[in-house]
């Protein structure tokens, strides 16, 4: 099994399931490479945006109910709501999270 995640999301000690490329297909990392800090770091310097791990390390957010989700955003916007602009920024995230639903 495995799980394709943004690479701020990795951590230490997760392992790469297909090898992280360049665009002009140049491998930085490996199959079978285990994560650290540094290596991290590395490739989000690179430009790198998402991996493939080995694993299922980030829960799947389509098995999280839509309500449970929506609080959770709404949590985050809790202390700021009241000014238009995080108001509207917390709508925007909404529909995103809508059209990924």
């Amino acid at each position: 099994m495995e799980q394709r995640i943004l690479v701020t999301q990795a951590a230490a000690g997760m392992v790469i399931a297909r090898p992280v490329q360049l665009p002009d297909r140049m491998v930085l990392v490996g199959e079978g490479a285990v994560l650290t800090d540094v290596m991290i770091g590395q490739l989000m310097t690179r430009g790198i945006k998402r991996i493939v791990v080995q694993g299922q390390p980030i829960a799947n957010l389509s098995k999280t109910g839509w309500e449970t989700r929506v609080r959770k955003l709404d949590e985050r916007f809790v202390r700021v709501r009241h000014l238009p602009f995080m108001a509207a920024l917390r709508d925007v995230a909404a529909r995103v999270m809508a059209k990924r639903n």
